[in-house]
């Protein structure tokens, strides 16, 4: 059994150790601020920490101390190598999911994390003086391993063992601060990350962020609370250094060689789209804007995330298109707007200990990632306003309760939503279907109408291709891609940089400017923007790097032209025309009369004339049956619809009045 060490006897050995020449060429080029990495587990240091892991590397800080002071004779050494830092060495990192009590209970754990949450700045009191107020006996006391500060009873006689005082004079102290730290999204567990709080101490304070990567290196520790049966866990933290982005499944040399050779059959890009969700039936064209998302532009001063928005009717596969994305998809989300609010998704304030602490969401945490949105139409408008500013500035911010943050949010997004009235009605114009505001769908680079009609032969195919599925007929072999392939690929394309030569722009620009002229030409639009124009460039980039082009060719352009023609075609736009599918979506066009326009104008003929404009809610249905744009059930549906949603407001007398 080995002899129990005393801190100062382990201070001496340490001192010992570190006075050989191989430690003290290293302790003598230190500089104030500098790193020391130190090798705990070496032959020499391990008997000493087994003595007491959770002071060892303060006993190595005053150790390390003591041989600079004897090398810089005559100024405060200490003062001036306050914020050198002791970087352990020899620990592999590992998984936040591996870390347990029964293990690592008191002991060093080194794992990469993510940051969501900084608490404010605080302090603790290192040491101090003692003094006893009735005989004057003072003695130095300094905080435990858990940073508590015992203040001892005084020994004298007559003193009664009186409680002493801290003399306030004599008090050192340092910075501590909370963080909350979040394992890694891509090695979460059914998307289940651990969280464990940590406390920095000292030149790390204040150096920590939310949504930065860190590496780790603390003592994990439990918090015992003896009125409690449970008790809370920190990670004292020793180390932490910034950590570069996790690697990125990529293919092998071998296999980028045979893809590009493969690039240049004509129907290369039918085999990766066929590959795209083969669970799912046809949506070809779908399936190529998710490649073009998931490629993305190239960055520099404008956006490189391409965002993409999926309308449609139930049943259409667009919750399954989105969660086979966030398969394929490195550093991907998938949420669901009515599970989401704006504080979840940017910035949110958590109460902690009685005090507001910022906490990034899901677009911060996912920068240079993928969130995929689903029932992006059921978020409130205070929520999906949070959206703007991550979707054109690439930041999300907030000011509140004291905090002024901007955190960087560069993430693309896809979103799926249902039409305002469950259904997309034909006789509404596109504003009136889709309740998501113009600000807000400028920001997508492209969108797809998805509706539900009967046609028999696809009917048909899809029934068999369904069956087929179930009957796992369907094999993974059967695709020219796998997922893990899949994903393998779009990672390396991603970091390619096609570049724009002057033709290829000329010709973006002229297609720019035909759907400039097709907008002017309706009064009631907003105008297309430089938005679009950027929207252009970014899929043509994309479009290039499928193919792993260095350049942006022509036949890029024309299949994005080709792609955003059949969106429109979706919305029964045509670009070949001045009704171009831009003004409809971006404005509430009045030369039609919607289902919507029409109610209001019964309404106002049905009202009794008064201020309220009090209505019957049998003469309404009546009246608006007579329109012969609703039927009975429609107009008794339509009315319940704005009773639900708060349009109109019930009277005492039975009559109904608008919100």
């Amino acid at each position: 059994m080995s002899e129990v060490k005393t801190s100062s006897r382990i201070i001496d050995d340490l001192s010992e150790i570190l006075s050989k020449k191989e430690y003290t060429d290293v302790i003598d080029v230190l500089t104030p601020k500098m790193s020391l990495p130190f090798d705990f587990t070496a032959p020499e240091f391990v008997e000493l920490y087994k003595q007491d892991k959770g002071n060892f590397f303060k006993y190595v800080r005053e150790a390390i101390m003591q041989r600079i002071e004897l090398r810089c004779v005559g100024f405060d050494a200490r003062a001036a190598f306050a914020g050198l830092k002791i970087e352990p060495q020899g620990q592999p990192a590992i998984s936040m999911q591996d870390i347990n009590p029964r293990d690592n209970e008191s002991n060093i754990v080194c794992f990469d994390c993510q940051v969501i949450a900084v608490d404010k700045r605080k302090s603790y009191i290192k040491s101090g003086t003692a003094s006893c107020d009735i005989c004057g006996h003072s003695e130095t006391v300094e905080c435990d391993p858990d940073l508590k500060l015992k203040m001892p009873k005084c020994n004298s006689r007559g003193c009664g063992k009186a409680l002493t005082q801290l003399v306030q004079n004599t008090i050192k102290t340092d910075y501590i601060q909370n963080i909350w730290m979040q394992e890694p999204i891509e090695t979460a567990k059914h998307n289940m990350p651990v969280i464990f709080i940590g406390k920095l101490h000292g030149s790390f304070v204040g150096d920590v962020f939310p949504s930065q990567k860190k590496r780790v290196t603390g003592i994990f520790k439990t918090v015992i609370d003896p009125k409690k049966n449970e008790h809370d866990i920190i990670i004292d933290i020793i180390y932490i250094n910034d950590l570069e982005e996790t690697e990125a499944i990529k293919p092998l040399d071998v296999e980028v060689k045979a893809l590009k050779q493969k690039s240049k059959e004509p129907d290369f890009l039918n085999k990766i789209v066929d590959s795209y969700a083969p669970s799912i039936y046809g949506h070809e064209n779908i399936k190529l804007t998710c490649l073009l998302y998931l490629a993305s532009g190239v960055p520099g001063q404008k956006r490189s995330e391409i965002n993409v928005a999926l309308f449609g009717d139930p049943s259409m596969a667009k919750s399954e298109i989105l969660k086979f994305t966030s398969k394929v998809a490195f550093k991907s989300k998938y949420t669901s707007g009515k599970g989401s609010s704006g504080a979840g998704l940017t910035i949110g304030m958590v109460k902690e200990n009685d005090s507001l602490i910022p906490m990034a969401g899901v677009l911060p945490l996912h920068t240079r990632g993928f969130v995929c949105i689903d029932e992006f139409d059921k978020m409130k408008t205070e929520d999906r306003s949070a959206m703007h500013e991550v979707m054109e500035q690439g930041t999300c911010s907030i000011a509140k309760a004291g905090v002024n943050l901007t955190l960087e949010a560069k993430c693309s997004i896809l979103a799926a939503a249902n039409p305002k009235y469950g259904r997309y009605d034909e006789d509404l114009t596109i504003a009136d279907n889709i309740n998501i505001p113009p600000a807000l769908l400028s920001r997508f680079d492209i969108l797809w109408l998805i509706t539900d009609k009967v046609n028999t032969l696809q009917d048909i195919a899809k029934a068999q291709h369904i069956l087929k599925t179930f009957r796992g007929e369907l094999k993974a072999s059967d695709v020219f891609m796998g997922e893990r392939d899949m994903m393998a690929y779009l990672n390396y394309i991603r970091a390619l940089k096609p570049t724009l030569d002057d033709e290829v722009s000329h010709k973006i620009e002229r297609f720019y400017q035909k759907m400039r002229e097709m907008s002017g030409s309706d009064a009631d639009s907003l105008p297309v923007g430089i938005r679009q124009l950027e929207a252009i460039i970014r899929m043509s980039q994309a479009h290039a790097k499928l193919f792993f082009r260095t350049k942006v060719a022509e036949d890029d352009v024309k299949a994005v032209f080709d792609l955003l023609g059949k969106s429109y075609i979706s919305f029964n736009k045509n670009l070949t025309t001045d009704n171009s599918m831009q003004s409809d979506i971006t404005s509430f066009s009045t030369k039609k009369l919607s289902k919507e326009k029409a109610a209001d104008v019964v309404w106002h003929s049905c009202s009794d004339g008064s201020k309220n404009q009090n209505v019957y809610m049998v003469v309404f249905t009546k009246e608006l049956v007579k329109t012969e744009k609703f039927d009975k059930t429609d107009a008794t549906k339509w009315f319940n619809q704005w009773e639900k949603e708060g349009v109109i407001l019930k009277n005492k007398n039975g009559t109904y009045r608008k919100a």
